[in-house]
């Protein structure tokens, strides 16, 4: 194995990189509210329809056989 002294091993390394820019552009508010809305909306039939069913407090189980 090579030996290197500390001195000459910091003089080749490369400075740390500073943050990473952004590669894309945000998501707009309305496409966040509109996906909310839709999972709400969803979410409500699936109740309705009995295949969405509370098991707990804050637990839903989807009860995929409902129907039959």
């Amino acid at each position: 194995m090579r030996k290197i002294k500390l001195e000459d091993w910091k003089k080749k390394s490369s400075p740390i990189e500073k943050e990473k820019k952004v590669k894309g552009r945000p998501t707009p508010k309305w496409k966040l509210r509109d996906s909310i809305r839709f999972i709400k909306r969803r979410d409500e039939y699936l109740r309705e329809e009995g295949i969405l069913v509370k098991e707990g407090d804050r637990k839903w189980k989807l009860d995929v056989f409902a129907s039959e």
